[in-house]
């Protein structure tokens, strides 16, 4: 099958979840044996295709987003829906000239809101059904709409989901989501989870260096990976540290990312009294990161709002024990005293007994060590993810036959 995806972002410009989930689905499908052409905008200007994993990429130029902004939405001025739009505009533009170089594509397949006026202009244009995975919404991310520029992403987000012949989203949270929000028909909806890369641990010797920059010998390790915006949640881990230390005084906790929270997240682990113990390192490479979770005794997530939560699943993927908020995507994830431990998402106490009981109980890390890999590699690798979509596409090209296009 020759499908054509557009996506915000795509490795290695990665700001978030959504380019990490992209890149999986892609590299599986290539896997398959389809033609897989992925359409991306960079803010490194346009690049001309090349393969990379079996699969086709295709750059798009579009501005950097100011570091006070958040790419996904929630909040911003202005300025953050002209590159915003800008970059939807780019995609489409680009993703007409690759899609009318060769072959018909079979599919189109967006992802988000940014690409939702490309994927609407694209099939159109070409004739060509639209599948469009929905991976958060603007009013889950920001409880709400408080804004006539939330508002506006909200209708985009909608547009998307009345343009598309199917609509995927990563867990039955967000299929309630949208059915709520959007007045989405059920029976239009395809609920298939998002998947994990196998593990790739880097050299011992290069974990014991990095382990070393944040806890000494003896002492404990706890790590937290992702944007650092405020549906994260990192605002409650910094404030169940000072319950942590309590009983485990000689945890450390390294808090890996970067978003427009950074400054208020500093600011508080300074009035907590807890910044010798808090490392913010900014942004990391995928190595650093294998090797702080290696190097981990837990990793920790504490979302407000997660539609699925990618983070926990490489953490489990790695036999590191984790511990989420029971909310959205990672409730569905996480099986309580098995794979993780659940907690009550928005709440400092709850966290802190997560976070110490895993910390205190040798016996439960040895469970959740054994367990976490098992589940990843039988729920979620990325092959049975891609087999789930490719039945999607074929049950939209059979629908799509019967119906003609005016």
């Amino acid at each position: 099958m020759r499908v054509l995806m557009l996506s915000y972002e795509y490795p290695p410009e990665i700001v978030g979840g959504l380019g990490a989930a992209v890149s999986g689905l892609a590299r599986a499908m290539a896997r398959r044996g389809d033609h897989v052409h992925v359409v991306s905008a960079s803010s490194t200007g346009d690049v001309a295709s090349e393969l990379l994993d079996g699969v086709v990429v295709s750059r798009s130029a579009r501005t950097a987003f100011p570091e006070r902004l958040d790419p996904y939405g929630s909040g911003g001025d202005s300025d953050f829906l002209r590159i915003a739009m800008e970059a939807n505009f780019a995609l489409a533009t680009r993703g007409f000239a690759e899609a009318t170089r060769g072959e018909p594509y079979d599919i189109i397949h967006a992802h988000d809101w940014h690409s939702a006026f490309a994927a609407k202009s694209l099939k159109h244009a070409l004739k060509i059904p639209l599948v469009f995975t929905v991976h958060s919404t603007e009013h889950g991310r920001n409880r709400g709409i408080h804004s006539d520029l939330q508002r506006y992403i909200h209708e985009i987000e909608w547009m998307g989901t009345y343009e598309a012949w199917r609509v995927i989203c990563c867990s039955d949270y967000m299929s309630d989501e949208l059915r709520r929000i959007f007045s989405l028909p059920q029976d239009k909806i395809d609920v298939i989870p998002n998947g994990v890369d196998p593990a790739i641990m880097p050299e011992q010797k290069f974990v014991n260096e990095v382990r070393s920059q944040y806890a000494g010998s003896g002492e404990r390790l706890v790590f937290y990976v992702g944007r650092l915006v405020y549906e994260k949640g990192v605002h409650v881990l910094l404030s169940s540290i000072p319950k942590v230390l309590e009983e485990v005084a000689n945890a450390r906790f390294v808090i890996a990312g970067d978003g427009y929270y950074a400054g208020v997240l500093r600011e508080k682990a300074e009035k907590l009294g807890i910044g010798g113990y808090v490392s913010f390192t900014g942004r990391i490479s995928d190595r650093e990161r294998d090797a702080l979770y290696a190097s981990a005794d837990v990793a920790v997530f504490p979302s407000l709002y997660e539609p699925f939560g990618i983070v926990a699943l490489e953490g489990m993927a790695r036999g590191i024990p984790v511990v989420v908020s029971d909310t959205g995507g990672l409730g569905e994830v996480v099986r309580h005293e098995e794979t993780g431990l659940k907690v009550y998402s928005g709440d400092a106490d709850s966290l802190a007994w997560g976070i110490k009981r895993i910390l205190l109980d040798e016996s439960l890390r040895t469970r959740l060590r054994e367990n976490g890999p098992t589940e990843v590699r039988e729920r979620f690798s990325w092959d049975r993810v891609a087999d789930l979509i490719f039945g999607v596409y074929r049950r939209v090209l059979g629908d799509a036959r019967s119906v003609p296009w005016s």
